[in-house]
Formats: C-alpha cells, sequence, structure tokens
C-alpha cells in the first residue's frame, strides 16, 4: 500500500511537470558543443581564409581519455561554443585515419591532445600539448583574438655533424617501422602498464581507483617469478607501439602515472 502511494504521488509531480513546466525542461535539456567542420582539412584552411576566420585544429584519438574529457566538457561549454563559431572554422582530426595520420605526420604531433591554432592569413601561429579546461581555453582563444599573432619564419642552418645525425635518426627511425609492422602481421596487442604489485590487495585497490577515472577495459596479469606472484594492471588495449605510447606519455604528463608501455 505505502508503494501504491508513493507511485501515485510521484506520477502526480509528472503530471503537473509535463503542464507547468514543459518549455523551463526543454531549454535545460539542449546541449551545446562545438560544431566541428566535417570536410577536409584543406577544405576547413579554404574556408576559414574565405571567411576571414581563424582556424582551430583539435588532434585527437578513440581511446584518448583527456580528449574525451574535453568533448565531454571543455567542447560543451556555452562560451566555448560561442567564441569558437563566431571567430574560428573548427576542425577535428582523428589520426587514427588514414587523412588524420598524414596530418599527424605533416605537423608532427606527437601528444595527445593537441590543438593548433592558424591565423587569419592560414598561418600556423599556435601549438598546445595540454588537456585544458574552459578557462584555459577561453583565454587562448581570447589571446588569439585579442592579438594578430604572424608567423615567423626561419631557416635554422644545419651543420654536417647535425646533418649525419639526421642520417643516423632516418634509420634507426626506418628499424622501428619495420619492427612495427612485423608486431602488427603478427596479431600483437599492446597495453599501457600503470602498477606493479605483490599482493592482489593493492592491486585491487589501484584497479578500482583507475576505473573511477578511465573508460578503458583494465586487465590484472599475474608474472609468476622466484617462486613470487605479481600482478600488473593494465590499462587500455592498442594495435600499436605507436598508440600505447601516446597514451602512456598522457598518463605520466597529465595523471601521474609511472606507465610503461606492455
Amino acid at each position: 500500500m505505502i508503494q501504491t502511494q508513493i507511485f501515485r504521488h510521484t506520477s502526480l509531480i509528472l503530471v503537473l511537470g509535463l503542464f507547468f513546466g514543459p518549455f523551463t525542461a526543454a531549454a535545460n535539456n539542449i546541449e551545446e558543443e562545438v560544431a566541428f567542420y566535417t570536410g577536409s582539412f584543406e577544405a576547413a584552411k579554404t574556408k576559414a581564409l574565405g571567411e576571414s576566420k581563424y582556424l582551430f585544429v583539435d588532434f585527437y584519438a578513440r581511446w584518448c581519455t583527456p580528449c574525451k574529457w574535453m568533448d565531454e566538457t571543455t567542447f560543451k561549454n556555452g562560451e566555448i561554443v560561442d567564441l569558437l563559431a563566431d571567430n574560428f572554422i573548427s576542425y577535428k582530426v582523428d589520426i587514427d585515419k588514414e587523412d588524420g595520420f598524414k596530418l599527424k605526420n605533416q605537423f608532427e604531433v606527437k601528444m595527445l591532445p593537441t590543438i593548433l591554432i592558424f591565423n587569419k592569413q592560414g598561418e600556423l601561429v599556435e601549438r598546445v600539448e595540454e588537456t585544458l579546461d574552459v578557462k584555459k581555453l577561453k583565454s587562448l582563444i581570447e589571446f588569439h583574438l585579442e592579438n594578430d599573432v604572424k608567423k615567423i619564419n626561419v631557416s635554422p642552418n644545419v651543420s654536417p655533424k647535425e646533418a649525419v645525425k639526421n642520417k643516423e635518426q632516418q634509420e634507426l627511425d626506418q628499424l622501428y617501422k619495420e619492427y612495427k609492422e612485423k608486431l602488427a602481421m603478427e596479431g600483437r596487442t599492446f597495453n599501457a602498464q600503470v602498477g606493479k604489485y605483490n599482493n592482489y590487495k593493492d592491486a585491487f585497490d589501484q584497479v578500482k581507483a583507475i576505473r573511477e577515472k578511465f573508460l578503458e577495459q583494465v586487465i590484472v596479469l599475474t608474472e609468476y617469478n622466484d617462486g613470487r606472484t605479481f600482478y600488473k594492471v593494465m590499462l587500455g588495449e592498442f594495435e600499436t607501439i605507436e598508440e600505447a605510447t601516446s597514451f602512456c606519455e598522457i598518463l605520466r604528463r597529465d595523471y601521474h602515472y609511472d606507465a610503461i608501455v606492455y
């Protein structure tokens, strides 16, 4: 009988709400978000030049937790939405897609999230490798709106010693590329190891803490060594070393985890 009364009382409130507050409820449910341009990067750049606007480029990946956080918070803030809509063409780059991967290499993006800002002349004038909350992003946008930032062209001289070093680096890069291709053919995946413990309780506590912060899958692997059992806590699963390495850098930089690729 008590449950029935509660149900009837709740139903009455809902009915009254439908009569007296529909417009307020609808208004509160409208969620703003940044309208990212969906064409190609070159088309976005051309559009920005044609409309005499700045170009705002956000590099992200589906596995990047800080990127997801910015999508759900910073890029849904009304002030940010209005500032970008009025003054910028906003463009989002998924580095896991072919075009996005090419842009990542073109602009030498090594960390996520990375934000690039181009001035009204189409020149790259700002690179931010940081997770930005509303306050920081608003300050960054307003800085560019108040200051007509220009690109400074610098052509550094390369010494013979540096040229040799560059050649050696190219050889190392090629070896690393071949190694990644070999692993890809073997179908191996990679994880970010964020902890190693000698008792299950500590590992379990770490897992619970991680699940409160991240959406990626968490697994625990056991390792036996000299008669002792160790528990390795892993976060995420990645198809390439590059993805796993980038994620570990984010974990170390933004969350202070001693993360390593496993």
